[in-house]
This record gives C-alpha cells, sequence and structure tokens, in this order.
C-alpha cells in the first residue's frame, strides 16, 4: 500500500485523501476534541478557588472561623484585604471569586449569642464557582454554628453527649447523586460527545452528498434503472460506513475518558450503541435535507457548522425542558433530533439509566428517522432532477 501511495502523483494522492477525508473527520475528529476538552476540564474535584477574608474584626472567634476557610480544600484564602471597594474590585478583575467579610463586633455578637452575621460575596458570573463557593461557605458556618450551640447548652448543665443530641435533633445530610464533585467535565462530556458525533457526521456527509448532486448533474437525463441502483447502494454503503466509524469513534472517546480522567461510566454500552445508530439513523435524513438545499459544499458544511451552538442550547441539555417556552420543546423534537440523543446519553453514561426507562427517546428517535429520512430522499431527488433539467 505504501509502494503505491509513494507511485502516485501528487494529483493522485490529493484525490486518494478528498476520498478518505469524511473518514477521517468521523473516526478522529471526535478523538481529537475528547483530548483537548478533556484534558482543559479534567479536574474532578473542584478546589482552591481564590477567595478573600476581610476579617475587620480581629477578635479570637473571628480568627477562629478565618483558620476553617484555611482547611478548606475547594478554597484558597487570601487576608490582603482592607476594604469592601477592594473587594467589588479584585471581584470584577477576577482576582478572586468570592470573599467573606466578618464586621466588628462580630466576636462580641457570637459570644453573647446576639446574631452574629457575616456577608459572602459571590462571583456568579460563573455558576461553578458561585455553587463551590456557597457551599463550602454554608459548611463552615453550619459547623462553627453547631459548636457554639454545643458550648452553650454543655453550660447549662448538659452532658457533652445531651448537648450534641440537642444540637443535631433535626439535621441535614446532603447526598449529591451522579456528579457529587459538582465538576465541569462529569456534567459537559456527554453533550459534547453527541455534539461531537453530530457535527463530524454532518461535516463529512453532507459534503458527500453535495459532490455526488453535482456529479449527477453532468450526467445524461436518461440514466439506466441499473445505473440508479448502483449509485444508492453506493452511497448507502458509505453512509453506514460513517455511521459504523462514528459508534467507534464515540466509543474510543468514552474509552479514553475513562482511563485519563476517571469520567466515571454507569450504564450499557451495548444501549449508548444502540441510541447513537437510531440518532446516526435520524441524521442522515437532515443530511439529505441539508445537502438538497445547498448548491455549493463551502455554503453547506458552514451552514452545518452554524447548527452547532443552537442545536446544543436547545435540545434540553443546557436548560432544561420544561422551563422552555411553551410549545418550544415540542417544535425542537420535531425539526432536530438531537434531544432524542443527547438526555439519553447524559443519563446512560451518569445515572446507568436502563434502556426501559429510556424507551420514549429511542421511539421518539425511531419515528424522527421514519420521517425525515423519506422527506430528505424525496427532497434531494426533486434538486437533482431540477438541476439536471437546467443544466441541459
Amino acid at each position: 500500500m505504501f509502494k503505491a501511495l509513494k507511485n502516485m502523483t501528487m494529483a493522485q494522492r490529493k484525490e486518494k485523501f478528498m476520498e478518505i477525508k469524511p473518514y477521517l473527520i468521523v473516526g478522529v475528529i471526535p478523538l481529537l476534541f475528547t483530548l483537548i476538552f478533556g484534558g482543559m476540564f479534567s479536574p474532578v474535584f473542584v478546589q482552591d478557588i481564590p477567595i478573600a477574608i476581610y476579617d475587620m474584626d480581629g477578635s479570637a472567634a473571628s480568627r477562629e472561623i478565618v483558620n476553617y476557610f484555611y482547611d478548606s480544600p475547594t478554597l484558597k484564602v487570601r487576608e490582603d484585604i482592607s476594604s469592601v471597594e477592594e473587594i467589588k474590585e479584585k471581584l470584577l478583575l477576577g482576582e478572586i471569586h468570592g470573599a467573606i467579610l466578618l464586621p466588628k463586633d462580630f466576636g462580641k455578637a457570637l459570644n453573647g449569642k446576639n446574631g452574629a452575621e457575616a456577608v459572602v460575596f459571590m462571583d456568579n458570573a460563573n455558576f461553578m464557582y458561585g455553587n463551590n463557593v456557597m457551599s463550602a461557605v454554608n459548611t463552615i458556618f453550619a459547623t462553627v454554628n453547631a459548636g457554639v450551640q454545643m458550648k452553650y447548652l454543655e453550660g447549662g448543665a448538659l452532658v457533652p453527649y445531651q448537648a450534641e443530641q440537642s444540637v443535631y435533633t433535626l439535621n441535614l445530610v446532603d447526598r449529591i447523586l451522579y456528579n457529587p464533585q459538582l465538576g465541569y467535565f462529569p456534567y459537559l462530556f456527554p453533550g459534547l460527545l453527541c455534539i461531537f458525533a453530530q457535527q463530524a457526521f454532518l461535516a463529512s456527509g453532507v459534503p458527500m452528498l453535495v459532490e455526488e448532486k453535482n456529479r449527477l448533474r453532468e450526467l445524461p437525463m436518461e440514466l439506466s434503472r441499473q445505473f440508479v441502483q448502483v449509485k444508492m447502494s453506493l452511497m448507502i454503503r458509505r453512509f453506514m460506513l460513517l455511521s459504523g466509524l462514528s459508534v467507534v469513534s464515540t466509543m474510543a472517546c468514552l474509552r479514553v475518558a475513562m482511563a485519563l480522567w476517571g469520567f466515571p461510566m454507569q450504564g450499557d454500552i451495548f444501549v449508548l450503541m444502540l441510541f447513537e445508530v437510531v440518532f446516526l439513523g435520524a441524521m442522515t435524513g437532515m443530511a439529505l435535507v441539508i445537502a438538497a438545499l445547498f448548491e455549493q459544499v463551502a455554503h453547506a458544511v458552514q451552514f452545518t457548522m452554524f447548527l452547532t451552538i443552537p442545536t446544543f442550547l436547545s435540545c434540553g441539555f443546557a436548560w432544561p425542558e420544561y422551563m422552555m417556552a411553551p410549545g418550544f420543546a415540542s417544535v425542537i423534537k420535531v425539526i432536530w433530533p438531537l434531544y432524542y440523543f443527547i438526555t439519553p446519553m447524559k443519563d446512560i453514561l451518569l445515572k446507568g439509566t436502563s434502556l426501559e426507562v429510556l424507551y420514549p427517546y429511542l421511539i421518539g428517535c425511531g419515528l424522527f428517522a421514519a420521517v425525515w429520512i423519506p422527506v430528505g430522499l424525496l427532497l434531494f431527488g426533486r434538486k437533482v432532477r431540477l438541476i439536471r433539467e437546467l443544466h441541459t
């Protein structure tokens, strides 16, 4: 094979590369993006979020609380702050993502049980910072508050055990499921994996169809039935190969994420493969529709690239379906199939959800494909006939 490649002219090599290019896109690009984004978002635990503490009190009680913050692995504390204005400036500049203000007489109010209050500033422009800072602050203050209550009760002649029982009579124990570290990567990866598969499939399949449409334009009007059957059979095989490579690529991306960054795969991989095969069938219908609309490969590729963000934001992954405007989700489910793939992907990967629970998504995606593949074939066929008539 290498000898044959060596003997090719530059034009022949370019032609050969163009033949295999769609398969390289589907097989390699998702894996490349997984390595890039996986490496970028890989830390599982959110740690060392820079915050500032402005201790205006400086009492023993306030210093005890400050020490709790130093012990938190989530937070990285600095205390070179001298005013509230400086806190706001550093939040604005992104030097810190949260701040704690302990006011004057904080310790006196705490020891006197007069309702001591601290102020928390959060940079909620990024919800990950805001959520994690608030979670860490709540944990620390709940711990301090419990300690104060126990000391108070012990001072009232209760033994330590009785004081502890009194403080913790009603207690809340949180159990965060499926993404307990509140990490970016476990949250984003299922969605990114679906988008990689969708865009790579479109970037490969749509140009293939547009080029085929342009080739058919040059042929005589009267084509034998056998010729048409051979062409259709060839195109079906090419799309089946694209689909097979896409599934293999998705599984490879998943394996890489598990091996390199400890992604917690929970569900059945064969269920996942089933959903992707049906989804790619639905995407074939959309590829036919797009290829029927555009005359130039470049324009078709630009359009498919433009679809990345709108389809991702409207599929129910980033924004829940029940909070969308009335009727919006219903329209999206009819005109684009990503909704039927991305939610099952997330539930299978993170929750280990079974096929029985996700069955409605599979049926929905199958119906989508059953409607849009014939529509796409009809539009593509009509467009081919039209341009052939105009060309002659």
